[in-house]
């Protein structure tokens, strides 16, 4: 089915693949809106994190779900800017006891399928660049197309540590590395929606590969009717 504004390009992988940059890029040149699921999981993790929740109370993490109302702003970059309840949260997702918490309300099936409706909504009418981890295997399955962009743990924990190390920090490599590991398995060994390749998702793995080379193997696989 043709939808109302251009194509919908799922694009899923583990942390650290450069999804984010890729499809900002892809979405940029496309004239396309690019939405990251994993910060309305953010979203959900913050406000269990902020008002107290336990990860693990399965009704009470549910009920948050059920209470995010999320807007979107086109921003210059193609991003849109996710409002939540009216609020640009921003910087407070990434505090990193937020991340971890993401990861744990994460496994959550019910709170899974409210955010999953909530993407559908955003992403129905086409012209976006969706970026996550189950984007084309459970939230569109019916996507124009997909990508998976994978890397080895050790080339992403590197990358993650040069990053923190621009921002002035003083990051430990090991566990960094630690942390993507445990991440990857409580993501491909969960019971709702693990992580995995749909079966008809091009697959790129971007460990050797710079973001330049990345974002034109992705505008290569792209339909021709998509620029």
């Amino acid at each position: 089915m043709a939808r109302l504004n251009g194509l919908l390009i799922a694009l899923d992988g583990p942390a650290g693949t450069g999804k984010t940059s890729v499809g900002k890029a892809v979405a940029d040149r496309l004239g396309y809106g690019f939405v990251s699921t994993g910060e309305m999981y953010r979203a959900l993790a913050y406000t269990v994190f902020a008002k107290h929740i336990e990860p693990e109370d399965h009704d009470a993490v549910l009920a948050a779900a059920q209470g995010l109302r999320f807007t979107f702003a086109r921003q210059p970059d193609a991003s849109l800017k996710m409002f939540v309840g009216g609020e640009f949260l921003g910087p407070k997702l990434h505090l990193e006891e937020v991340g971890n918490v993401a990861s744990r309300v994460s496994t959550n099936r019910e709170a899974r399928r409210v955010l999953t409706e909530k993407m559908r909504e955003v992403g129905q009418d086409g012209g976006i660049v969706m970026e996550g981890r189950d984007v084309g295997t459970v939230v569109f399955p019916d996507a124009d197309i997909k990508f998976y962009l994978d890397a080895t743990a050790e080339q992403r924990a590197q990358r993650r540590f040069l990053q923190l190390k621009e921002t002035g920090q003083k990051p430990d490599y090991n566990k960094i590395l630690h942390s993507i590991e445990e991440r990857d398995h409580r993501d491909k060994t969960r019971e709702a929606s693990p992580l995995k390749p749909a079966s008809d998702a091009v697959l790129i793995d971007t460990s050797e590969l710079s973001l330049e080379q990345v974002i034109d193997t992705v505008l290569e696989k792209l339909p021709h009717h998509a620029s």
